[in-house]
Parts: C-alpha cells; sequence; structure tokens
C-alpha cells in the first residue's frame, strides 16, 4: 500500500516524464484517487521532516524582472505551521469532509 505522499509523487514524476509530450502526458495521466490529501501536511511536512531533503527548494517564485523568492521544504512547512496555528487562533477548525 502507498501513502498519499507516494501516490502524488507519482502522479507528479508522470507529469515531469511527459512535460515535453502533452499528448504522451495526457493520456497516461491521471488524478490519484484520495479519502485525504492535505499539501501542508502530507507533503510540505513529508519532506521537511527528512534531513536529506528539508533544505532542498520546494518553491521558487520567479518574476518578470528575473528576481526569484526561494523557500526550502522545511520553510514552508514552519509557515504552514504558523498559518494554521493562527487560523485556529481566530476560531477556524478543522474540517472533517474528505477530498
Amino acid at each position: 500500500m502507498t501513502t498519499v505522499t507516494e501516490q502524488f509523487r507519482a502522479a507528479r514524476d508522470l507529469l515531469v516524464q511527459h512535460r515535453e509530450d502533452y499528448e504522451a502526458a495526457r493520456e497516461a495521466f491521471q488524478w490519484p484517487r484520495f479519502s485525504h490529501f492535505n499539501f501542508a501536511l502530507d507533503w510540505f511536512d513529508h519532506f521537511a521532516a527528512d534531513p536529506a531533503t528539508a533544505d532542498r527548494p520546494a518553491l521558487v517564485i520567479t518574476e518578470i524582472d528575473g528576481t526569484s523568492t526561494r523557500r526550502t521544504f522545511a520553510e514552508l512547512s514552519r509557515r504552514s505551521d504558523q498559518v494554521a496555528n493562527w487560523l485556529l487562533g481566530l476560531g477556524a477548525r478543522v474540517a472533517t469532509a474528505s477530498c
């Protein structure tokens, strides 16, 4: 049995593999069928917890002028925790509905 992280990664890897062949990507790709997937917990936190990947780039935003903002998995994991705690402090609650 594979985890939701492994299922998401496999789907992502398939798209990367076919990044220059739209028709092949379209034919082969299927969205993973998750009962639940949380991008922060199942993706960023997964890689942030592993010392081998925690400091790897997770997100790069490049502006038109060429400047870039880079964030590691560890940084995004910490920030998502901050945002989640802020929202909880405002009264937000965790949803129980599945995807």
